[in-house]
């Protein structure tokens, strides 16, 4: 099939635009990277250009200076603990209203969905009141509860749309050979919705590991405080240790890329089956 010039040419504008953007994209990313491995002398004085030399001085010191991997280490508890519960109530609560026959399963819908419209900055006042009360504050479940309700929407609302369009005699034959509820569930649902399940765990993961506002305000001790938090230490009143910092933010962004790039595909076909089917 020949292709006309006017739509070779659009073709041809559109591949420079979709290349001018990536390359907007990504470079902020190659020059982080880049300036993490110069002297704050060097990031001055040549900072669009190559670091002289290659050196891994500035990753040790965010490491053994910037405690990094102790905050990292309790991004990943927070984040990974959230993520599975967050996946596995809202998917049992997906289910309950799209595959359940009850009078107000649409009316729970339109409840939860309602989350959405509810800005986190009106929630501290509330959590911090009750954290308080129940001695919950300066600990990980202070910050793990409340992004597991907030999550609760968008994961409700991309798995209900899945499961609503999931054919009832899979259920009706699982009946029949004897299955319960809950096998039916976790044997057949849940194998069924894993792009939808996967697209939710990325995009709360993501959101939790980014996070900056609730650890701030809900953790007190250092030894428990998230990356986003532990890069604020490098900011002192008087003078920035900019490459050192600059080191421990590509630290933190890393496990966001890898995570990403690994189920991308599962991101879109979970994105698209709850935007369609639903």
């Amino acid at each position: 099939m020949k292709i006309s010039t006017k739509e070779s040419v659009f073709l041809v504008l559109k591949y420079v635009v979709l290349i001018f953007f990536t390359i907007l994209c990504l470079y902020p990313l190659l020059w982080l990277f880049l300036s993490s491995f110069k002297s704050n002398s060097e990031l001055y004085s040549n900072p669009w250009g190559l670091p002289e030399s290659f050196s891994l001085v500035n990753y040790m010191q965010a490491i053994t200076e910037g405690h990094i991997l102790q905050y990292f280490g309790n991004s990943v508890i927070i984040a990974v603990s959230a993520v599975v519960v967050a996946v596995l109530l809202s998917s049992m609560v997906s289910y309950a209203i799209m595959r359940m026959q009850w009078k107000l399963s649409k009316a729970a819908l339109q409840v939860f969905l309602l989350g959405m419209m509810i800005p986190v900055y009106a929630m501290i006042v509330p959590l911090f009141s009750m954290f308080n009360k129940m001695h919950l504050l300066n600990t990980h479940l202070a910050v793990i509860i409340p992004h597991i309700g907030i999550s609760f929407p968008m994961a409700i609302f991309i798995m209900s749309g899945f499961m609503g369009a999931l054919p009832k005699e899979m259920e009706e034959a699982a009946v029949m050979d004897g299955c319960n509820i809950y096998q039916i569930f976790f044997k057949i649902i849940m194998p069924i919705s894993q792009s939808s399940i996967v697209t939710v765990a990325v995009v709360t993961f993501i959101n939790i590991w980014n996070d900056l506002l609730l650890p701030q305000i809900f953790l007190t001790d250092s030894s428990k405080m998230t990356l986003p938090v532990g890069l604020t230490e490098f900011q002192g009143q008087y003078t920035t240790n900019y490459v050192v910092e600059i080191a421990a933010v590509i630290i933190t962004i890393i496990p966001s890329i890898i995570v990403y790039i690994w189920l991308h595909k599962h991101i879109m076909e979970g994105m698209v089956a709850g935007a369609v089917k639903g």
